[in-house]
């Protein structure tokens, strides 16, 4: 993935007169060729670099997203529909006879047994990791099928129908993988992802961290070095001639080394 300034220059460019420009994002922003390297930059160079890192939104993955969120809600409307079908019966709606309720209700439950062998599938596969919103989907499935065993036969001694077994099936099958499928998330519960699971970081970089980045930088060709220190300084002066920084912030940002401008800026959280 690329950033939206493609060099520190334009960053520069793009700063509103109200900001505060953070000179370690500067610098993320100057390196950005070398996520590895960036990474390193206290938490303004770890930020940019898991956007570098993180693959394109390509036409694939948006359809993947929209497949999952498709079956995300046949997962939750199929095991209601077929609940409420069966129970369809107020001052408003006219009760639904058996003999219609019941095939439909199955045919919901087929569908909604299918979304959760997927999900389940598709679970386990992607690392296994907790997500309320899967979890809420075996809920969601395992109670509409509790409940759906229960008045599907009731419903069909009272119209007289003949229930096949067959059509109890998929409700039962729903109801077993609702249950494995929220239980298993339930087991997870203290695996996160990775994206989502706070790092707690020193408030001030230490001198360990300005000899990490310096020796990541240390890695680059000399003319590499050249081109992005080139860039970075060049976006000082910018900044200095909108005033966004002083003279002396320029001083002490010119003569620092490359990949140590993150150690100048003071921490989240704390006026400057």
């Amino acid at each position: 993935m690329t950033l939206a300034h493609e060099d520190a220059q334009s960053w520069a460019h793009a700063r509103s007169r109200s900001d505060t420009p953070r000179l370690g994002m500067l610098e993320a922003v100057a390196f950005q060729a070398h996520p590895e390297v960036v990474a390193t930059f206290g938490d303004d160079g770890t930020t940019i670099a898991a956007l570098l890192s993180r693959p394109a939104d390509t036409s694939v993955r948006r359809a993947g997203r929209g497949l999952l969120l498709l079956l995300g809600i046949c997962g939750i409307l199929s095991p209601v529909a077929g609940m409420v079908v069966l129970g369809a019966e107020s001052y408003l709606v006219d009760r639904v006879t058996a003999s219609v309720s019941v095939p439909i209700a199955s045919g919901a439950f087929w569908v909604a047994a299918a979304v959760l062998v997927l999900a389940l599938i598709a679970w386990w596969r992607s690392g296994a990791y907790w997500s309320g919103i899967v979890c809420g989907i075996g809920v969601v499935s395992a109670l509409s099928a509790g409940f759906s065993a229960v008045s599907m036969p009731r419903v069909s001694e009272r119209d007289g129908y003949l229930l096949d077994p067959i059509a109890l099936l998929p409700v039962w099958l729903t109801l077993v993988l609702g249950v494995v499928l929220a239980g298993a998330l339930l087991l997870r519960r203290s695996t996160r992802h990775p994206e989502t699971e706070s790092v707690e970081r020193p408030m001030r970089p230490t001198i360990s961290d300005r000899a990490t980045a310096m020796a990541a930088v240390a890695t680059l060709t000399a003319e590499e070095r050249a081109a992005v220190r080139e860039d970075r300084d060049a976006a000082l002066r910018i900044l200095a001639e909108r005033t966004l920084i002083d003279d002396e912030t320029l001083a002490r940002a010119l003569q620092a080394d490359l990949g140590t401008l993150f150690t100048l800026d003071a921490p989240r959280g704390i006026s400057a």
